[in-house]
């Protein structure tokens, strides 16, 4: 295997050429990623048709699955969002499992629309998230990128005042935050107790690399302790800051893209598009550091509605 590595952005970001995902991860493979990740905590591969079986064999060479929740939902609810696609994945579409849009007020699209913050995936869930790996089938012939920022850059850039004042805040980070905001107001009290929020450092080292990083991102709601507005108005100057132009890499989607993003040490956010002139089909699966494949809901013991 002949893999070659190429930056994408002066701070972070790199395109690795050269690997095959058809064929199972050999240790070169791995072992290249993983460098590749501790150095530039997004990494791109081009060209790659995979189908689902063969995303989730790859992700599983870098740690176990982090399985989708159950969110609360009714049976019914539950098939909508995942029989599309392997029960594994998380399905980052707006189409149903019949090729046609979803309707506005699904759940699924009000996720899309979330998805134009800036977050980090699963912060919050209290399982000790990894990466993210997105692979794109289907995407519209213009707009729907998806920005990312190096939290790890935003704080060695961060004003020594800033930096202090973080360094040994916790904020709390909510799920149903964002899909309220996106106008998904029917959360019921077992969908909220099924993705109940959970405390993160904002700062944390990242163990491959070593550098700390911010881990904020749109999911948080407070800080642990301060006065309300005070922790807000902090949350959100750590996201203005993080989220500058020259921390930002733009990943402009081409059908067979597989991209990786650490979730320990960076930002994303999708850019819009028409949603209902064009279809977009990306498949999301995610990683923890450690721990069994359990889904957040699992993990926390919270039983499945009828």
């Amino acid at each position: 295997m002949n893999l070659t590595t190429t930056k994408l952005h002066p701070l972070f970001g790199a395109e690795i050429d050269g690997a095959d995902l058809h064929r199972a991860p050999d240790s070169e493979l791995v072992q290249a990623i993983e460098s590749a990740m501790a150095e530039h905590a997004v990494v791109v591969l081009r060209d790659q048709q995979i189908s689902d079986e063969e995303q989730i064999r790859f992700s599983r060479a870098f740690g176990p699955l982090e399985l989708p929740p159950h969110m609360g939902l009714q049976f019914q609810q539950r098939g909508v969002l995942q029989r599309r696609i392997r029960s594994e994945m998380y399905d980052v579409s707006n189409i149903d499992a019949n090729g046609d849009f979803l309707p506005y007020e699904s759940l699924k699209m009000a996720s899309n629309r979330a998805n134009e913050e800036f977050h980090t995936d699963s912060s919050f869930n209290a399982l000790p998230t990894k990466w993210s790996f997105l692979s794109a089938r289907i995407v519209p012939p213009a707009g729907a990128d998806t920005l990312y920022a190096d939290t790890r850059a935003a704080y060695d850039a961060l004003p020594a005042d800033l930096k202090t004042r973080a360094e040994h805040a916790i904020a709390e980070h909510y799920f149903w935050k964002t899909r309220g905001r996106a106008g998904f107001d029917t959360i019921t009290d077992d969908m909220r107790r099924a993705m109940p929020p959970a405390p993160q450092a904002l700062v944390r080292t990242i163990p491959e690399s070593g550098r700390k990083a911010l881990l904020i991102g749109n999911h948080a709601t407070h800080v642990l302790g301060w006065p309300a507005e005070e922790g807000e108005r902090f949350l959100d100057e750590l996201n203005a800051f993080a989220t500058q132009e020259r921390f930002v890499y733009a990943h402009k989607w081409r059908a067979g893209d597989l991209v990786i993003w650490d979730n320990r040490c960076t930002l994303h956010r999708a850019t819009p598009y028409e949603i209902f002139k064009y279809k977009r089909d990306l498949r999301r699966t995610t990683i923890n550091e450690s721990g069994p494949e359990t889904s957040s809901t699992d993990a926390l013991g919270i039983a499945q509605t009828g």
